[in-house]
């Protein structure tokens, strides 16, 4: 494998990369989760990891909320994940429930929203709008384009991470063990509200152009 720093807004379908990738590369690929107290993954959240056997590694530079965040080096090699706000964010905010069950009301949900797009705007700007041309060019994938072509995408990405050709049969193994699909509907989610959606959009909505990002009342 060639080592590779992953930086994807949550949400955006990192999990399933990194199995179907441990799933095709093996024992060769070597994981640093930030943050994990995983015994199998580093989690020291240093770019670029502190692990020299590393292989691939994952942050959401979560520094931009209140700071510029992690640095870009030119000796990193980057996959980049992003997807619509939106959507991001309400998924984002499942996981957030589980950890602060006794403050999830409406406005709780709406604070952590009008949180989360200030951060999605500048994880953009930073990390695909703004990307410095003296870097090593990144691989960017987005979730809706991983949705609609699940098994080209992982290919490209595979191809990316690894030093030598595909082998063909071993990524159709890795491939059909983890389907990708999409887990949740958005028009479940107890705090629907559309006009709420749409200030959000609004708040990026340069930028949602810029990538040819569908809305949230778009379907996949």
């Amino acid at each position: 494998m060639r080592p590779s720093q992953g930086m994807s807004i949550p949400r955006s379908g990192h999990g399933v990369v990194q199995r179907v990738a441990k799933r095709y590369f093996g024992d060769t690929f070597v994981y640093c989760a930030a943050g994990s107290n995983k015994q199998e993954h580093c989690g020291c959240d240093a770019v670029p990891c502190i692990n020299p056997a590393r292989t691939f590694a994952k942050n959401h530079d979560f520094g931009l909320q209140t700071s510029s965040g992690v640095p870009i080096l030119p000796s990193e090699r980057y996959f980049i994940q992003y997807r619509s706000p939106v959507r991001s964010i309400v998924s984002n905010y499942h996981l957030y429930k589980k950890n602060h069950r006794d403050e999830c009301a409406r406005a709780d949900w709406e604070s952590f929203a009008l949180r989360e797009v200030f951060y999605w705007n500048r994880f953009v700007d930073k990390w695909v709008l703004g990307f410095p041309e003296e870097a090593a060019s990144p691989l960017y994938c987005s979730y809706e384009s991983l949705l609609s072509a699940p098994e080209a995408r992982m290919r490209e990405i595979l191809a990316f991470m690894s030093d030598a050709p595909l082998d063909d049969e071993a990524v159709t193994r890795a491939f059909e063990r983890r389907p990708i699909a999409p887990r949740d509907r958005l028009a479940q989610f107890e705090y629907y509200d559309p006009a709420f959606f749409r200030m959000l959009e609004d708040a990026a909505s340069e930028r949602l152009a810029a990538l040819d990002l569908p809305s949230f009342e778009e379907e996949h």
